[in-house]
C-alpha cells in the first residue's frame, strides 16, 4: 500500500514503485490548478461522498485498496468497485462552490476503457449542466465534479485538467 503527501510525491515518482504515476501530475498540480481555489486541510472539514476513515490528506493519492474501493465507488455514484484498478486520487476544493476530483489509474487500457465508458455515462446528465467532466488520458480516467463554480472558471479548470493529463 502506498499512500503519498505532497512531501513524499517526489519519493515515489523517482523510487523503484511508480504506483499512481499517472496521477501525480493531477496531484502534483493540486494547489495550482486554479486560482479561484484552494484546498483546506483535511482536519477542517469531513470529505464529500467518501468514508473519512479512508480520505485522510486532501489531496490524496493511494494504492490503498480500502481508499480504491471508496473513491471508486464514490467517483461512480456507487456502480463501480476497485476492480481493475490500481491507484485513486482524491481532492476537494472547499469554497462558496466546491470543486473536486475523483482520479482512477486503471490496471490495463482494457479496464481504463471500462471505466472511461461507465462513468461518462454516469456523468453524462451532470456534464451537460456543466457540473461534472470526464477525462481520460492513458490509463488515467478523472471525473472533476462542481457545486456550480463561474462557468468561465470552470472550463479553465477542466482546461487545466486536460492539460496535466495530455503530458502522461
Amino acid at each position: 500500500m502506498i499512500t503519498i503527501n505532497f512531501l513524499a510525491l517526489s519519493c515515489l515518482l523517482t523510487g523503484p514503485i511508480q504506483i499512481g504515476i499517472g496521477l501525480g501530475a493531477l496531484f502534483e498540480e493540486a494547489e495550482r490548478i486554479h486560482p479561484s481555489l484552494s484546498l483546506s486541510p483535511i482536519h477542517r472539514f469531513v470529505p464529500r461522498h467518501v468514508d473519512p476513515k479512508v480520505v485522510t490528506q486532501n489531496p490524496q493519492l493511494s494504492s490503498d485498496p480500502a481508499f480504491i474501493e471508496a473513491i471508486a465507488h464514490s467517483g461512480s455514484q456507487g456502480n463501480l468497485s476497485a476492480v481493475g484498478i490500481r491507484a485513486a486520487l482524491y481532492v476537494l476544493y472547499r469554497g462558496e462552490k466546491d470543486v473536486g476530483f475523483y482520479g482512477l489509474e486503471a490496471e490495463s487500457l482494457a479496464e481504463a476503457d471500462h471505466l472511461e465508458s461507465a462513468l461518462r455515462k454516469i456523468w453524462a446528465h451532470n456534464e451537460s449542466l456543466h457540473r461534472a467532466q470526464v477525462h481520460r488520458a492513458g490509463l488515467v480516467v478523472v471525473v472533476v465534479w462542481t457545486d456550480g463554480i463561474a462557468l468561465e472558471d470552470w472550463l479553465s479548470v477542466n482546461e487545466r485538467v486536460d492539460q496535466r493529463l495530455s503530458g502522461l
